[in-house]
């Protein structure tokens, strides 16, 4: 039997974002590397300072907010024990879903954890520190502004603008001001929390944590940044199995186990309106880093419909 002397190709994945490659170390462990994709023109920021600690902190033994072991402006590497995320199980139906409730749970009270609102002592008084902007909400904000980027960004901004009409653009580009107020305390944030971000152990079992790659994106802001960013993208799989005809029981449920862990004191309408911006910012991704796809068209109407009822059936009995 031959011995595995070196890394082992898992997967690999790319946009014109970023490209992932995963691997399997000789002493068994899984490594996640992104580097930039082609149209990535912007180097990797650093992981701020202290984010770390307080990563560790908020980690336990269902989830590890893991920072990078190796990084720089190309290249962020994580160590991980899986090689397949919470959202492509989701997606796959490959995972049962005791799992994911378990896995959502958990990351809504380790979040709370990490964003300082069960920290040991209270903020300290005094000027709040400003970060930079999340660069899921920097690309969003600049795309509606401008409407310029590669391949199918122009062309998808003038259909989406054009079909939603003025009303609904103004309201979409409130949206994704909203996460931008400022708020006192200022919470740290993970900046782009997502399932895909978030990686299974395998196998799973006790002591065998959900691993959330963290630290590239980080900063400070308002804890509903995060709280959108996770909301937003099971409301986006909702309505995508819906109009499948698959089950959209799931996605409501898994939303419900996160936000029950995480707990209260977040803003209802900061998070409807932050979800919508995270919708439009997957299109807007997908656009500009994929290329035109016939799936851009159900965003019109997605968004259309979210808009009209000021996302208010995002946390509906939630």
């Amino acid at each position: 039997m031959s011995v595995l002397t070196g890394p082992e190709l898992i997967d690999t994945f790319a946009s014109g974002l970023q490209v992932t490659r995963i691997t399997r170390q000789a002493d068994g462990r899984i490594h996640w590397q992104r580097t930039p994709g082609v149209n990535h023109r912007t180097p990797y920021p650093a992981v701020p300072p202290g984010f770390a600690e307080q990563a560790a902190n908020a980690s336990d033994d269902r989830v590890c907010f893991a920072t990078p072991f190796d990084a720089g402006p190309h290249h962020t590497s994580w160590h991980t024990t899986g090689s397949t995320t919470a959202a492509r199980a989701l997606l796959s139906d490959t995972v049962p879903v005791r799992q994911l409730l378990d896995v959502c749970s958990a990351l809504g009270s380790r979040l709370t954890v990490l964003h300082g609102r069960r920290a040991a002592e209270p903020p300290a008084a005094g000027p709040q520190p400003v970060g930079p902007v999340p660069p899921w909400l920097d690309r969003l904000n600049t795309w509606l502004e401008s409407g310029r980027g590669p391949r199918a960004s122009a062309g998808f901004h003038y259909r989406l603008r054009s079909q939603l009409g003025p009303s609904r653009w103004d309201s979409l580009r409130d949206c994704s001001r909203e996460l931008l107020r400022p708020q006192e305390p200022a919470a740290t944030l993970h900046g782009w929390l997502t399932l895909g971000s978030v990686v299974l152990p395998d196998p799973p079992g006790r002591g065998r944590p959900s691993t959330v790659l963290s630290g590239a994106e980080a900063t400070v802001g308002r804890p509903e940044v995060d709280l959108a960013c996770v909301i937003g993208e099971l409301e986006e799989f909702r309505i995508t199995a819906d109009r499948l005809g698959t089950d959209a029981t799931v996605q409501r449920s898994l939303a419900a186990a996160f936000l029950t862990h995480y707990g209260d004191g977040w803003d209802r309408d900061a998070v409807a309106a932050g979800a919508l911006a995270r919708i439009a910012s997957h299109a807007h991704d997908f656009a500009s880093y994929v290329g035109w796809h016939a799936s851009l068209h159900d965003y019109v109407p997605m968004l259309a419909d979210l808009l009209d009822g000021a996302g208010s059936t995002v946390l509906s009995d939630l």
